[in-house]
Order: C-alpha cells, then structure tokens, then sequence
C-alpha cells in the first residue's frame, strides 16, 4: 500500500507501534478497529525511535517495509511513514497534531491503543493533552485493566464513553473501551524465534517471513 501524505475528509484512525516485527495479531486487531470505527482506512504507523523503549535493532526503514509487505492488498490498512519523516524521538503527541492540522478541526481522529498502553499513559509527553486532539480507543489486553486510582483513573474516568454512535459525533475528547481478537504473538517471541533458529511461519504474514530471511534480520 502507499505511504506517505493523506487527504480525507472522512473519520481517520491511527495504530502505532515498533512492529518490529509487525505480526498477525497487529494485522487481526487493526482489521477489526478499523471495521468497529467505520473507517475507510486505518494507518499503521512505524515509531521511528521509540521514546520509552530502547531503539530497535533494525532500522525504521526496515520497519516500514515490513508493514507494506504484512498489510498487502488489505486495502482497510495503510502504512504511515509520518513518525519517520521527522527527527528525534517519535512523540505520539506532535504526531497527533501534525494529522489534526492536515485534516481539519472537525474529522474525527481515532488513537488506537491497548489496555497495557493505557495503564502507563501517564509516562507520556503532554499525556493530558491527547484527547485535546483525538478520541482514545483502548482494546482489552489479558492482566490489564482499566487505572482505579490516581490522577490518571481520574482522566479517563472524565473521559469514558460507552456509546461508540455518540463518540463518533464528535472529533475528539472521549475515551472508549472495546473489545479485540488476542492472538497469542509478540513481536518478541518471534525475535527470539529467529535468534534460536525455529520456524516463524504463520506467526506473521509469508512476505514478512521472506523479508526476514533475504536481509537477515534478527539473526
């Protein structure tokens, strides 16, 4: 699929992550985001140097490619390349207003992220200020749950909305809590995989796998 720049004046939605390497249980769960929030594309987006974590061992670029190639021809996902056309390290929050000044005021934008991501917003840049640009949309993860105390359970108790019809109304300021197919794999996991030589087949996408193999990556 194309990366790059996008116009759209409908609903947009973004997932990001490492996806180092992206897998099927990112694929499963950003095909069943995208149908849930209607819209005509969601964007997966690379971080290029990961602010909360220690940098990947290959590179952004490689990242990237292997995005392209798990998505295919699933014409609901794009690959976004905005967080690698930018320096230094990849905040969530300038990624969010940079989409909010190309698409308007008044699109909904959709942050997607999952439960273990919500228990630690607080570690985030200008983490009170997301929802000033976006709606929040958190997956169930097995072991997390929802904040219950603290400034944090707090912000997301201001913010909870039950009802999907009515979040979508707006652009942005809401915070909804769905449900998604868990597939057992990690990025992880299949690192490790390739490291002891074992098969990584059917954990991600046969392009990703054959990617791997030509570069030699993770080895």
């Amino acid at each position: 699929m194309a990366t790059g720049r996008f116009v759209n004046n409908m609903s947009v939605a973004i997932f990001g992550g490492t996806f180092n390497p992206v897998h099927n249980g990112h694929l499963r769960i950003a095909i069943e985001l995208a149908e849930l929030l209607e819209v005509d594309n969601l964007r997966m987006i690379p971080c290029a140097l990961p602010a909360h974590r220690e940098a990947p061992s290959v590179s952004p670029e490689q990242r990237l490619e292997m995005l392209k190639l798990g998505i295919g021809e699933q014409a609901l996902l794009q690959a976004d390349d905005i967080e690698l056309r930018r320096e230094g390290p990849s905040y969530t929050i300038d990624t969010l207003r940079e989409i909010r000044t190309q698409i308007g005021d008044s699109t909904p934008l959709y942050l997607c992220v999952g439960m273990d991501v919500l228990a630690s917003l607080d570690s985030w840049r200008d983490w009170q200020q997301l929802t000033n640009f976006c709606h929040l949309i958190v997956s169930s993860r097995p072991g997390y749950q929802i904040p219950k105390s603290g400034p944090l359970a707090e912000w997301v108790k201001a913010r909870l909305c039950d009802d999907l019809p009515t979040l979508k109304q707006s652009s942005a300021g809401k915070l909804h809590l769905c449900n998604s197919t868990m597939l057992a794999i990690s990025s992880t996991a299949i690192r490790n995989k390739i490291s002891a030589a074992e098969k990584i087949d059917y954990l991600t996408p046969a392009a990703v796998v054959n990617c791997i193999q030509q570069q030699h990556l993770y080895e």
